[in-house]
């Protein structure tokens, strides 16, 4: 059996701790937390992540979690490597079912084994519960990573190859067609 993985920033709700009106839930990343979504995401650091929470009842078995959080961070350029500052302000909507219910789902979408169509505009399927509910602070980090620029750079800083020297460019390299041509010329 595998050993379960404790993410770095846990916010766990359970489906019987939400009341049929839903449950707010505020959040704040404390120090130690930052830190290891900084090293999970291979950051510089993670300064602030705060946010809140709206659950509420899905489908009897399910929850639905909408949730806007923000965060300040700094990544290493891409280019100088130097820190660069972030502010991410992100908000989404996920729901959540039991397995079975989504495996039952499934199997009552005929045609559902032959063909996947795409809707671009219709909402995401289906998470898995974990344990009887969800983590708030697993799905926040996960859209955290999402939301993040994937290649950070100080304003002002270009990217520049260098020229080719002229020693380099002034040689004579060999011509590969040359070789095949000799090995034809030779049967």
């Amino acid at each position: 059996m595998t050993e379960k993985i404790q993410p770095e920033f846990s916010l766990f709700i359970a489906v019987s701790d939400v009341p049929p009106s839903g449950r707010e839930v505020r959040f704040e990343a404390d120090e130690a937390s930052r830190q290891r979504l900084a090293e999970r995401f291979d950051i510089v650091e993670l300064t602030r992540l705060v946010g809140t929470a709206q659950v509420r009842p899905y489908r009897k078995e399910g929850l639905t979690l909408e949730c806007r959080f923000e965060a300040d961070l700094a990544q290493s350029c891409v280019v100088t490597l130097e820190p660069v500052s972030e502010h991410v302000s992100e908000e989404f909507r996920q729901r959540y079912l039991p397995e079975k219910a989504i495996e039952r789902a499934a199997r009552e979408v005929p045609g559902a084994e032959r063909e996947i169509a795409i809707d671009i505009e219709a909402e995401d399927a289906p998470e898995p519960l974990e344990d009887g509910g969800i983590n708030i602070g697993e799905a926040v980090a996960e859209r955290l990573a999402l939301a993040m620029n994937p290649y950070p750079r100080k304003p002002g800083v270009n990217f520049e190859t260098q020229p080719e020297e002229e020693d380099d460019a002034s040689e004579d390299k060999p011509n590969p067609f040359a070789v095949l041509e000799k090995l034809k010329k030779n049967y």
